[in-house]
């Protein structure tokens, strides 16, 4: 006679193996109690439901979306919730309510999706329209957070910093014959302008670097042209008679809000040469 004791287990592995074999058909999206996949959830639904049961209506494009109460199987007991839902106040039904995955994986799939729940376009982030239609347009959208086109510029000293900020607006006073303040910023056969400014102490506040690389608040240069010198000399502890006066002096002074951020942004972003 045979030992059932020792087949139940073996039986147990066997189906295991046979449904872990066994394809799954495609999830599509789906909104619970769209059983017609009209997408719209009304007595339409309902009476395809019962139409499928009792009728040969069937089978069912997405038994998924059927399964109104989400137990598993496609019965009685979903047309009269559906009924109950749209007119016993009943409450929602269970996820997914508007076009999604079922978040409670059972037997029942969904192969054929309705035409208003296919995914929705990708988002083209530089043509002003809200392509995947969520509310945000271009560079709001979170989607586009890594797209070029939405990435803010880079920056580097010799193709940007330089000619468009210190050489117009700087070498004025700090280059030969004056060299105001015994800085030089010409940049030249003799001279490194680069090398004057990044990782060197400031001779008004020490506690500063010129340009401290990745920090444009810990930064002499940039507290200069944004006239923030002295506060941040006073929490250095360095003289803030010394500070001086803010960069470009004078009737140079100041700098554009453009060319401000340019130091500002090339600064955090590294200092690149």
């Amino acid at each position: 006679m045979t030992n059932l004791r020792f087949i139940s287990p073996l039986v147990v592995v066997l189906f295991a193996m046979f449904v872990a074999t066994v394809p799954v058909s495609a999830q599509e999206n789906f909104s619970r109690g769209d059983c017609n996949l009209d997408d719209q959830i009304n007595i339409a639904d309902a009476v395809l439901s019962l139409s499928i049961l009792f009728s040969g209506a069937g089978p069912a494009l997405c038994p998924d979306a059927c399964d109104v109460n989400d137990d598993g199987n496609t019965d009685i007991s979903d047309p009269v919730s559906l009924l109950s839902i749209l007119f016993s106040n009943a409450g929602p039904p269970p996820a997914p309510i508007t076009c999604g995955q079922d978040p409670t994986p059972d037997g029942l799939d969904c192969p054929t999706t309705s035409s208003g729940c296919t995914a929705p376009p990708a988002e083209i982030c530089d043509n002003n329209v809200d392509d995947d239609l969520d509310g945000d347009i271009d560079c709001a959208d979170s989607d586009c957070a890594t797209d070029p086109v939405c990435l803010p510029p880079t920056y580097s000293y010799f193709g940007d910093v330089y000619p468009q900020v210190i050489q117009t607006k700087c070498t004025v006073c700090h280059a030969p014959p004056s060299n105001f303040g015994g800085l030089n910023l010409e940049d030249s056969m003799t001279n490194d302008s680069y090398a004057t400014l990044v990782n060197q102490p400031s001779a008004e506040c020490g506690s500063y670097d010129f340009v401290e690389p990745g920090d444009s608040s810990a930064s002499w240069l940039f507290r200069k042209i944004e006239g923030t010198h002295v506060a941040a000399a006073q929490a250095a502890g360095c003289s803030t008679a010394a500070a001086g006066s803010q960069m470009p002096i004078g009737g140079f002074c100041c700098l554009t809000p453009a060319e401000i951020q340019l130091v500002k942004d090339w600064i955090d972003q590294g200092a690149a040469p």
